[in-house]
């Protein structure tokens, strides 16, 4: 057994040297020396089983790290996971911070956000408020919502007892006019008026004017049996008024420059106008300008 210990060390070391098993000589108690073919097979053999179980131990040790890193990721991930659910799976947005003109702050700090002012009062913080160095108007926006919850819708027409300083342009719907803006498809007026008799000419306009909310209606007083008069009146002062999807009525009163007590009389016109009483907010304010809250 010592020979084939010494045969098998020396052949470990020749092929580790990169040479061949044949030129390993062996001698058998020094009688002879000869290259037996079965004893190199087998050492091949041997050597060849030891270098897969080497590998093969190798490989596990590789699988084994391997998986500790895929397990160390997996739990990285699903922490990562975690915490995108916890969030919504949503990245965070920074609010936008809306930035206000100095000359802004100053006339806002005028104005009581937690006071509900009197008409007087309040148009006197208009005029002060303004921001415009033209001649801006003097805006109301009351809020009407019906014992539903639901925002109140109103239409009607209004005449003021003093100029509102609003230009309003008025066409008379005939044949003509009726042809010109079927042909044109344009509608610049401000207001169009008809008889009841011609309504069914003025039909053939529903789809031009009506997404501009042009379209004659009895509510608003624009289907009338003398147009004339009606479009003298519209163009002295009188005007339309109605309330948005949120149940807003918006309506300009005046101007800046307006006379205090004419601007007050105007007020008092719209608010007679509508059911007050379903008004949950009444604003004024300037064309640009921090808006004021009124009394009832």
């Amino acid at each position: 057994m010592a020979d084939l210990d010494e045969l098998l060390k020396s052949a470990e070391e020749t092929l580790g040297k990169g040479g061949d098993l044949g030129e390993i000589e062996t001698d058998h108690h020094g009688k002879e020396k000869s290259h037996e073919k079965d004893q190199k097979s087998n050492i091949e053999e041997e050597i060849k089983q030891a270098r897969i179980k080497a590998n093969e131990a190798a490989e596990e040790e590789v699988e084994i790290e391997s998986g500790e890193t895929i397990e160390t990721e997996e739990k990285a991930s699903k922490a990562k996971s975690t915490k995108a659910k916890g969030d919504g799976g949503k990245k965070s947005k920074k609010a936008k911070v809306k930035v206000r003109s100095g000359k802004y702050v100053k006339a806002l700090e005028l104005v009581d956000k937690n006071k509900k002012y009197t008409i007087a009062e309040a148009l006197e913080l208009v005029k002060k408020t303004s921001l415009t160095k033209f001649d801006g108007n003097v805006e109301v926006h009351i809020r009407l919502i019906g014992k539903s919850g639901k925002p109140e819708q109103v239409r009607g027409m209004i005449s003021y007892p003093h100029t509102t300083g609003k230009k309003v342009s008025v066409e008379i719907l005939d044949e003509a006019t009726i042809e010109e803006i079927i042909k044109s498809g344009k509608a610049d007026a401000d207001v169009y008026l008809t008889t009841p008799a011609d309504m069914p000419k003025v039909a053939k306009l529903a789809r031009i004017l009506g997404p501009k909310g042009k379209m004659p209606n009895p509510k608003s007083g624009t289907i009338t049996l003398d147009p004339a008069k009606t479009k003298a009146e519209l163009e002295g002062g009188r005007a339309e008024f109605k309330s948005d999807s949120y149940g807003i009525v918006h309506q300009i009163i005046g101007k800046v420059s307006g006379k205090a007590e004419e601007l007050a009389a105007n007020y008092k016109a719209l608010v007679v106008s509508l059911p007050i009483e379903k008004a949950v907010s009444i604003n004024i304010s300037a064309t640009m300008g921090p808006s004021i809250k009124i009394q009832k």
